[in-house]
């Protein structure tokens, strides 16, 4: 297959090529390959390393929500040639022996590359997984066991040489206004899960991680999972200027992006998530931290569920909204609003993402052929009903956006994407 006429966004510049693909590698990257072969011309578009999405949830073991054929389809109709699952299944991942099996359910389903994190507990965190992306910490109650109660223990479940993502909520500030608050009304969500709850549990962590930094025996990795408030990026930049021995990154959602507690009421479920909604003073945070580089990485936090679920009362609805499909074009329309460089987006949706976590999605020759390719002119609707995923509902649905992904390349083949539908 002949790719011909791309623009290959690499090193923050636009490299007019064609690219050669056989036997799922790029086989030649050039200028004016003539060749008898499959062509398909993409003279009006962009191409950028396979986006990788760090942050999912396919649903192992509840196939009526999400598997791992209709999350990767999803993936693929998004642009995402990987992805990243978590391990808060049912029950949850906290064995080498349900890590395994989920992986070979994996491994025969998934029409993308899929990559599985191992859920820590206080008595499971010394188990070595190689095939674990990275270990996956709650500090509020998640499945079963799978989250931290005494966070004390974070010194020694954090002193090891591995690759952390920690979900920052604190249990205790949670507790605290659960007592307070009667989760009426959907803004109750985001009062009890406040924005201090975050913040403290970021506290903690780094509290943790200057104990470690001090010692120096080990250099473990955080990797902060939708950070949502100005004041968690704060503490965290610091932590990154002040640390020596520890690496910390930063991710961020696009909803987290986009909406806010004034769209509690209206949003309803769909709105429901966790962190929740915050403030406008965070969304724009956390556009100023991409520009500025404090946020590593975007990713969608994909949470599907049942669509009477998400349309139950507050007590009653589960946190999560469907993202892998919107990932994409939500980042893209950040660059037509002139919000973030193209560059920008690239760097968060595709080039740190891969230095994170040791992916190779470089459009390089001899590599697999991973490959996203957008329309960053092409403007319409976000249209739910042609999501792949099972969840076929979003915040987003009839939101007007400007970039679309047109084709995702996974390790070869060829794939439309949402935005040549739309």
């Amino acid at each position: 297959m002949l790719l011909k006429n791309c623009k290959v966004v690499r090193d923050n510049k636009i490299v007019e090529c064609d690219i050669l693909i056989e036997n799922g590698r790029i086989k030649k990257i050039s200028k004016n390959i003539n060749i008898d072969d499959e062509k398909v011309n993409l003279k009006n578009y962009i191409v950028i390393p396979g986006v990788i999405d760090a942050h999912v949830h396919f649903r192992w073991g509840e196939s009526e929500k999400e598997d791992f054929l209709s999350g990767s389809l999803a993936g693929i109709n998004g642009g995402v040639c990987f992805a990243i699952d978590m391990p808060n299944n049912k029950p949850p991942i906290t064995t080498k022996e349900l890590f395994y099996k989920k992986l070979e359910d994996c491994k025969k389903e998934s029409k993308i590359n899929i990559f599985l994190n191992f859920g820590v507990t206080e008595k499971n965190y010394l188990e070595n997984i190689k095939e674990a992306m990275a270990y996956k910490i709650f500090m509020v109650k998640s499945v079963g066991d799978l989250y931290i109660e005494d966070y004390s223990k974070l010194k020694d479940i954090l002193n090891q040489n591995k690759r952390f993502c920690i979900h920052a909520e604190h249990k205790d500030i949670i507790n605290k206004n659960m007592k307070i608050y009667k989760l009426e009304r959907w803004i109750d969500h985001c009062k009890i899960r406040d924005e201090k709850s975050e913040v403290e549990a970021v506290k903690e962590v780094i509290k943790t991680l200057q104990f470690i930094d001090k010692v120096g025996k080990y250099k473990p990795h955080i990797h902060f999972c939708h950070i949502s408030t100005k004041k968690s990026l704060e503490i965290i930049k610091d932590a990154k200027q002040r640390l020596k021995n520890v690496k910390i990154t930063v991710e961020v959602t696009p909803h987290h992006i986009y909406l806010n507690k004034d769209v509690a009421e209206e949003l309803k479920g769909f709105g429901k998530f966790n962190p929740p909604l915050r403030s406008k003073e965070d969304n724009i945070a956390l556009i100023k931290g991409i520009i500025n580089k404090d946020v590593d990485i975007i990713a969608s936090d994909h949470a599907p569920h049942l669509l009477e679920e998400k349309l139950k009362d507050v007590k009653n609805c589960p946190s999560g909204i469907p993202g892998i499909e919107t990932l994409v074009p939500l980042t893209l329309n950040l660059v037509n609003k002139k919000l973030i460089t193209l560059f920008d987006a690239v760097r968060i949706l595709s080039e740190n993402p891969a230095k994170i976590f040791n992916i190779n999605n470089k459009i390089e020759e001899g590599n697999l052929a991973n490959l996203t390719i957008v329309d960053l002119k092409k403007e319409g609707k976000i249209n739910t009903e042609l999501f792949k995923s099972k969840a076929k509902f979003s915040p987003f649905d009839k939101f007007l956006v400007k970039g679309f992904p047109i084709y995702t390349v996974v390790n070869g083949k060829l794939y439309d994407a949402i935005g040549k539908n739309i």
